[in-house]
């Protein structure tokens, strides 16, 4: 049997707080093994994009246990949550977060380059190739179109082969 590289256990979390709390997830448990490509689906405020941020390490539980590549993220210091999930996790959010003043291939390199990729550049230009930005590369988020800007979140969160890629609404501009 394949190792999870996703375990959640009992995972709970309330938003907010007082008369304005929202219990987002209840009870959750979730496993998925190393290779598998999984779909969260529900309707609008179901917590689904919750659920991805506590699998990114963005959003800490109130209850139960996120294991995520065999590391439990429960008890983890923001500073240790960031690093591992720079080693471990792309991300491509449904809005993107690109850096307005850098280029296409300036939002892809400088996370590598923080990183301390040997090349990030290189790698930055070959992702944006892949996914078929290398004509674009030069461009600042606010010429691109909202599908190339996507591509470009894209590209930026396979670039550094993580282990995991959590993508939240990634098809919603193309």
């Amino acid at each position: 049997m394949t190792e999870a590289v996703i375990a959640l256990k009992d995972v709970s979390l309330t938003l907010g707080e007082g008369a304005s709390s929202v219990h987002v997830l209840k009870g959750v448990s979730l496993d998925v093994a190393t290779g598998e490509a999984t779909g969260i689906v529900g309707p609008s405020g179901s917590g689904k994009s919750t659920l991805l941020m506590v699998l990114a390490g963005l959003e800490r539980v109130d209850s139960g246990t996120v294991r995520i590549a065999g590391e439990l993220l429960n008890g983890k210091s923001e500073d240790q949550i960031a690093s591992f999930r720079g080693r471990n996790i792309g991300i491509v959010f449904q809005s993107f977060h690109l850096i307005p003043n850098m280029t296409a291939l300036e939002n892809v390199a400088v996370p590598l380059e923080l990183a301390g990729h040997a090349d990030p550049f290189s790698v930055a230009a070959r992702e944006l190739a892949a996914v078929g930005l290398s004509d674009r590369v030069t461009h600042y988020p606010g010429e691109l179109s909202g599908g190339e800007q996507q591509r470009v979140a894209i590209a930026r969160a396979l670039a550094p082969l993580p282990r995991i890629l959590i993508a939240d609404e990634p098809t919603g501009n193309l």
